[in-house]
């Protein structure tokens, strides 16, 4: 059993790990700018985010100059040609850097794309009227700030700048408290498994949140097309955040199967106290969580069964690992 300290340790170090992971995979791919305007203009290689692109463009340019609504065809089949050019991802770049700096130096929040108003100008047939009403100004994508939570965020940019260079004194803090809960066990080999545990269940935690995120954000889109784009901006920043936590879950499980394997279907026990609480407490969180269970498998059941799945793989993994190590001592 883990004394009451040692839990709160390890707790403390898992929660440490997990926000100084997210300080520091922020720093590295939200943050800094150059990654930022890379990932952002990879997103360009899918179809329904040039569709989307090119309907916005078209549309604020309508909204711009009404006239050009009983143009709309020549103007969209215009902004199509400019979106699929070879030359705009380098002005969607140069925008989102634009874009990035002022969002983080306290500046209006505007995506303007340099460069495009030309490009779609010369798509647009030389004896069209449209060419004499669209505006050489470059267009505007998007303006971060409309609302009430955006502006909130908004301004917060810069403090979560500064916020994330602590990124690396959470990890070291996060370190420590899992090694001091490691110095509390019995014995060396166990305190080392609670930690490759601990390790574990960060991993853990990175995944969940990433799947619920993208799922609750995914949720406020009510389309197949708003769907797949939105997916693919979140895969594109995010997706590797995932694969972090994988990483360091599996790497978690490995080494905690290879310090101590136990004997076959040892990992069923913690599984079934956890499932099978005694005392109240214990017996209220259970109750809590098979509510939200209940609650995600109404409004987002693709959460739990891909959890579910990631939880099983985990299970595999560690009996694989401990399986190997068991038959490597009895040789």
């Amino acid at each position: 059993m883990v004394g009451k300290a040692c839990a709160g340790l390890l707790a403390g170090g898992v929660a440490l790990l997990v926000l100084g992971a997210l300080a520091f995979y922020g720093r590295a791919v939200v943050l800094d700018e150059q990654a930022f305007a890379d990932r952002a203009a990879s997103v360009l290689t899918q179809d329904e985010v040039q569709d989307e692109i090119g309907l916005r463009l078209a549309g604020r340019a309508i909204e711009d100059e009404p006239d050009l609504a009983q143009l709309r065809p020549t103007v969209e089949a215009a902004v199509a040609d400019a979106v699929q050019d070879p030359q705009f991802p380098a002005h969607f770049r140069a925008g989102t850097q634009a874009m990035h700096h002022a969002l983080f130096s306290g500046g209006s929040v505007d995506l303007v794309l340099p460069g495009a108003a030309a490009d779609i100008r010369a798509a647009v047939p030389e004896r069209s009227r449209a060419l004499a009403l669209l505006s050489r100004e470059d267009p505007s994508l998007f303006h971060l700030g409309g609302g009430g939570v955006e502006s909130g965020l908004v301004e917060l940019a810069p403090d979560a700048r500064r916020a994330a260079s602590l990124a690396p004194v959470a990890i070291v803090l996060g370190l420590a408290l899992l090694i001091l809960a490691a110095l509390r066990a019995p014995d060396r080999r166990r305190g080392a498994r609670r930690a490759a545990l601990a390790l574990a269940v960060t991993g853990g935690v990175l995944v969940a949140a990433t799947t619920i995120g993208r799922a609750v954000v995914l949720s406020t889109f009510d389309t197949s097309h708003g769907d797949v784009v939105v997916g693919t901006i979140w895969d594109t920043f995010l997706g590797d955040l995932r694969l972090w936590g994988l990483v360091l879950g599996a790497g978690g499980l490995v080494a905690a199967a290879v310090l101590e394997p136990g004997a076959r279907g040892a990992w069923r026990r913690p599984v079934t106290r956890a499932l099978a609480p005694c005392g109240t407490p214990g017996r209220l969180a259970r109750a809590a969580a098979l509510v939200l269970l209940a609650a995600a498998l109404l409004w987002m059941p693709e959460v739990p069964l891909d959890l579910a799945l990631v939880a099983a793989a985990g299970v595999l993994v560690f009996t694989a690992a401990a399986e190997v190590v068991r038959l490597s001592f009895t040789r």
